[in-house]
């Protein structure tokens, strides 16, 4: 009996361990971390959601704008603007700094990515990564660029997937606060809901291992119109995981009072960490001369 339950435990630890890791990181613009609670999101629920920043460290090289162009690329570089030189919203800039698509698909040629940006300049932001990327697609509609990721999800394969939703900052600058905004993050949630769905049915049916990060690029101001500045809202965002994190993740509180943005900064998550921790899942070494500006929030 002892040997048929050790075959058992052997079996099935096999078969974890050789569950191919795929990523999807879902990005969302302009949601304010402090709105979720004040809607029903049973979507968003299913998340380890943790507090961070953006805006880089105050007072530094590399502070920046809490803006959605230099926020994206920060994100998706894993460094701040004095690297990547990203300042504004300007589509006529290009990304100093090389973005995940690259560290991927340099450290392995048959992975496969695809970036699905409603908003276009941040596929334009990193134009000189954009030749690496087998599947992209920019401008649109939430609902549209969603679909186009479910589809990729079901029936490419990819290893992974950036895809990024917009109408919650559409609310936010058209309405502010309220009703309107509530509607558009309950409308993300059934988005998100529809990307959990098509890797569930990955993870059932082809033996993969899908990890899921949410991300926002900013915060927004009192009255949930603009962003811009370094002011505490301004600069809080979430980082979301569909599993537990490491202790540089977990050990994060969100419901310590902040009162400072040098209490933000030291306090949370960092959106620097984005990217090493794709990478750390992907089991892509982390190279010194990349420079990522944070550590993984997994083991």
């Amino acid at each position: 009996m002892k040997n048929i339950l050790l075959l058992a435990v052997l079996f099935i630890t096999t078969i974890t361990f050789s569950q191919k890791k795929k990523v999807l990181l879902v990005g969302i613009d302009g949601l304010q971390f402090e709105e979720l609670a004040k809607v029903k999101t049973p979507n968003f629920d299913k998340f380890n959601i943790k507090k961070g920043f953006n805006g880089g460290l105050f007072g530094t090289d590399s502070q920046q704008v809490t803006l959605s162009g230099p926020s994206w690329v920060t994100i998706l570089t894993g460094v701040w603007t004095d690297h990547h030189k990203i300042t504004s919203n300007s589509q006529n800039q290009v990304s100093a700094s090389k973005s995940v698509f690259n560290y991927l698909k340099t450290s392995n040629s048959k992975l496969k990515t695809a970036s699905i940006s409603t908003w276009k300049n941040i596929n334009l932001l990193l134009y000189k990564d954009m030749y690496l990327v087998d599947f992209a697609t920019q401008g649109g509609l939430d609902d549209n660029s969603t679909k186009i990721a479910v589809d990729l999800i079901e029936k490419k394969g990819l290893d992974f997937v950036f895809v990024h939703l917009d109408d919650v900052d559409h609310a936010g600058h058209g309405y502010g606060f309220g009703e309107k905004y509530s509607n558009a993050i309950l409308k993300m949630d059934e988005n998100i809901g529809q990307l959990l769905k098509a890797t569930e049915y990955r993870n059932q049916n082809f033996n993969e291992d899908w990890f899921i990060i949410l991300v926002t690029d900013h915060g927004r101001d009192s009255k949930g119109f603009g962003h811009g500045n370094q002011t505490i809202s301004e600069k809080t965002i979430f980082v979301g995981l569909n599993r537990k994190g490491n202790s540089f993740f977990e050990n994060v509180n969100n419901n310590t009072k902040i009162n400072t943005i040098q209490e933000l900064e030291k306090q949370t998550i960092p959106q620097t960490a984005v990217v090493p921790t794709i990478l750390k899942f992907l089991e892509i070494p982390i190279k010194k001369e990349w420079k990522l500006d944070s550590q993984p929030l997994i083991n």
